[in-house]
């Protein structure tokens, strides 16, 4: 696996900064209609669940010392950014929730995913 996975990093890398500019697209654009306390949080565990991963499998970087600040300092951007439009709100249990994704993530990884996807500093 960690062969392939070498050969396919700069890809997902790519892939990994596409979805985040998608992302903050669709984070800035009005919402309608679809908005229910709990699916919001679940969308927002889920993307970052996803972003987590992603960028796990796309960097050799350490989870801790450089994955987590950066995945949340792009959750803290987007409700900054959100509270700059007239549409959108900052929302702490949105990052909250983008928080819990990476951490479910991490959890993942510990109990299942590490000998597949080692980190080098944990």
């Amino acid at each position: 696996m960690q062969s392939s996975l070498s050969q396919t990093r700069p890809l997902l890398k790519r892939l990994y900064i596409a979805l985040l500019l998608a992302g903050t697209v669709v984070a800035l654009l009005p919402i309608s209609g679809l908005e229910t306390h709990n699916a919001d949080k679940v969308m927002h565990i889920l993307s970052f669940f996803g972003f987590a991963a992603l960028l796990d499998l796309a960097s050799l970087r350490s989870f801790w010392h450089w994955k987590v600040p950066l995945l949340l300092s792009y959750g803290a951007f987007i409700e900054i950014a959100q509270a700059l439009t007239p549409w959108r709100s900052f929302s702490v249990a949105d990052f909250v929730a983008d928080a819990i994704g990476v951490l479910l993530y991490w959890l993942l990884w510990k109990q299942v995913l590490q000998r597949m996807i080692p980190h080098p500093q944990g």
